[in-house]
């Protein structure tokens, strides 16, 4: 009988504990709001520098090719991963008071989590030998995340009624700790790790930076740094609609099963649309399909004669599938843009590029919100949610900001999988071949 490949088994493993870590996620909301009465500005500060550990995975992989641990590369690390993520929650559940407290814990949980993360990145990437082959190895990745969110979405605003937020952030401490545990028994052989040559190194790196690769982390960026309503419109669902916790569970789960859906719509239909077609048309509908959370500010639902939380899932119906299908591309660009022999670097880099984005989406949203005064209820102000939608619009318009970079992102499919008939022979520059990607 075939042993399992433990390493195949770890890369689905790692995004399903980072999934089900959500179980946090409806405590958090209402542990900012209601506890630590954290302000929206706050929360875009925290949402940027969260981002941090995941904006600097170069260096974890540098550590991880070059610093080996009794010889061992991988295994350390990834013990020492899920420690760190397990210790940002423990801090939250028995430590954090205020806005700085909440600041440590989410950097070191965040910590522990990209480090995971960086040391299977570069193994998805070796393993994108092709467009397909990129596009079903992120679709596992992304419905194992998916999927280990789901299992946890509806307890995670029960459990947050029930038990309390602190004592969530006391179970979800325990699931990195998973990862942890499996690493122990993945078997690796001790190494020695030859000197670095850092010239050689950078030189590489510097040949690598085609065209191809640096629009595309143009066009990441870009994309990844168009402003949110950062946590203004979580807290005006709370304040103005009255969603509960075990609601908000509700639809967590309606968002986690329709983004595996968006998983699946993807692997078996969308996979092999080009690239720039493909991300047109999410565009457009990502824009068409955010106006029903305008409809929940504007109060369509009572026009409609449905309540809001009716309303408000069918938004998530619609919108959770969008969102995956949206974000799958991009993975599948980085993985097949990556040079044959450095992906694990290259794949770092442009990760940290969509990172440092993100980061700057959330300190957009935080300046959005201050710009046009939204604000939840404090002890000396009432709520002020009178221009929530005029950040709404701002957010979901900006969406079209990198669509000028698409006809400079490179063909990601190799020649025989878009004519399978026919094997062109490659002319230099015109398009990425078939892995090694040039």
């Amino acid at each position: 009988m075939k042993r399992p490949d433990l390493t195949t088994l770890l890369i689905p493993f790692v995004y399903f504990i980072a999934g089900a870590s959500s179980l946090a996620g409806v405590a958090t909301t209402f542990f900012y709001k209601d506890e630590l009465h954290l302000t929206l500005e706050q929360l875009g500060i925290l949402g940027s520098v969260a981002i941090i550990p995941w904006s600097i995975k170069p260096i974890y992989g540098i550590i991880s090719d070059r610093v080996p641990l009794k010889g061992l590369r991988r295994k350390p690390y990834l013990i020492l991963s899920g420690f760190l993520g397990s210790f940002g929650y423990l801090l939250l559940a028995t430590w954090v008071q205020g806005f700085w407290g909440v600041l440590i814990a989410e950097l070191i949980s965040a910590l522990g989590f990209a480090m995971a993360d960086v040391i299977v990145d570069g193994v998805v990437a070796e393993r994108s030998s092709s467009h397909k082959a990129a596009g079903k190895l992120q679709s596992i990745c992304r419905a194992a995340i998916m999927t280990g969110a789901l299992v946890v979405a509806y307890s995670s605003g029960i459990l947050t009624e029930s038990i309390g937020a602190r004592r969530v952030f006391l179970l979800t401490a325990t699931l990195p700790l998973f990862t942890s545990l499996i690493a122990i028994f993945l078997k690796e052989l001790p190494m020695e790790v030859a000197a670095w040559d850092w010239r050689q190194t950078w030189a590489n790196f510097k040949k690598a930076l085609q065209p191809a690769i640096l629009w595309s982390a143009l066009f990441l960026f870009i994309w990844r740094s168009t402003p949110t309503s950062g946590g203004a419109f979580s807290y005006y669902l709370i304040d103005e609609l009255h969603f509960d916790p075990e609601f908000f569970g509700t639809l967590a789960v309606i968002s986690r099963f329709m983004g595996i859906a968006g998983v699946l719509i993807f692997r078996k239909w969308l996979i092999m649309i080009p690239l720039k077609r493909l991300l047109f048309g999410v565009v457009i509908a990502s824009i068409v399909l955010s106006l029903p959370s305008l409809g929940l500010v504007y109060g369509w639902y009572a026009v409609l004669g449905v309540s809001p939380k009716f309303f408000a899932m069918a938004d998530t119906l619609i919108s959770a599938p969008l969102s995956e299908i949206g974000f799958l591309p991009l993975l599948v660009l980085v993985a097949r843009i990556c040079p044959k022999g450095i992906e694990a670097t290259v794949f770092a880099v442009l990760a940290s590029i969509m990172n440092i984005g993100l980061a700057i989406s959330d300190m957009g949203g935080a300046m959005l919100v201050h710009l046009f005064d939204v604000h939840q209820a404090t002890e000396t102000l009432a709520a002020n949610y009178t221009n929530l939608d005029k950040v709404l619009w701002i957010a979901i318009l900006s969406s079209v900001l990198p669509l000028p970079l698409l006809p400079f992102l490179p063909e990601t499919r190799a020649i025989e999988e878009k004519n399978p008939t026919e094997v062109i022979p490659s002319q230099e520059g015109s398009q990425l071949q078939p892995a090694p990607v040039a």
